[in-house]
């Protein structure tokens, strides 16, 4: 099954999740949040993780891409044929894109054309910069024009494209700093109120004015309520964090698995530890 590890992680997960909340509550109720985010993590993590490693690998492929077409460029303007360059270029390491070049090779040998066996590449690696490259080149081949001139300039396309793209994520660095200072903040700032401030207000205060006549919440539902901000916050500031910085939600996803799960313990815990003391 493709993806069987994910699955039986997200059960796991709803397992730990379903136990803290009828078996551990009784036993360790201070234990509560960390099975809860035990739990949590295992029903999130490992499709997270799973989605940023094919970003990785896209992204390992568009760098290889150049240096693909840079060899392969080298080599027909070497006295090379496109197939024997082909040939050549397959023999060398492109990490995560070898085994899609190896399959046009393999394509071409058996005779399918090359602007047929480019296009299958392209739709293999599901790359949106590759695929655009490779609609340049066919389009190129198709004409009569000079495969080579055309390779140079997609490759230099492609690295100003990866040059402007490493300037954006320097550029932002100190934003991404500060986006997670104001996150803190808001957490320290709901640990305040939770900790210090609503158990000194008067239960017939914590209603309001205007809805005096309605039942106040508890302590306790205040802290579900902040502990709700904190997972919102979390989740959509690691998004813009993350697309911010390298321009990519699953990148971002990153960053908000990290930012809830920090968020959530810092602040259960720091709510639970007075309650541990009084106990």
């Amino acid at each position: 099954m493709k993806y069987g590890f994910e699955i039986l992680s997200v059960v796991g997960g709803v397992i730990v999740i379903a136990l803290s909340s009828f078996v551990v509550a009784e036993i360790l109720p201070f234990a509560v949040p960390i099975f809860n985010m035990m739990g949590g993590l295992l029903i999130v993590l490992p499709p997270v993780m799973s989605l940023y490693a094919r970003y990785r690998t896209k992204k390992e492929m568009e760098n290889q891409f150049i240096s693909f077409i840079m060899d392969l460029s080298d080599s027909i303007d070497s006295g090379m044929t496109l197939p024997m360059a082909l040939e050549h270029c397959s023999k060398r390491d492109y990490l995560s894109l070898s085994k899609h070049i190896n399959n046009m090779v393999a394509q071409v040998n058996w005779g399918v054309p090359f602007r047929k066996a480019l296009g299958n590449f392209a739709k293999e690696t599901r790359s949106r910069d590759i695929h655009r490259a490779v609609s340049t080149i066919i389009e190129t081949y198709k004409i009569g024009g000079k495969v080579s001139d055309t390779l140079n300039s997609v490759r230099k396309s492609m690295t100003t494209i990866n040059k402007l793209n490493a300037e954006r994520s320097a550029s932002v660095y100190s934003q991404v700093v500060t986006s997670y200072m104001i996150f803190f903040i808001f957490i320290f700032i709901m640990v305040v109120i939770q900790v210090f401030i609503l158990p000194v207000l008067a239960p017939d205060r914590l209603s309001g004015v205007a809805f005096s006549d309605a039942t106040p919440l508890s302590p306790g539902e205040y802290s579900q309520i902040f502990t709700m901000f904190i997972i919102i916050q979390g989740f959509f500031a690691g998004l813009a964090t993350g697309k911010m910085a390298e321009g990519s939600i699953p990148a971002g996803l990153k960053h908000s698995v990290i930012l809830v799960f920090i968020g959530y313990m810092i602040f259960t815990l720091a709510t639970q530890l007075p309650q541990i003391r009084i106990f």
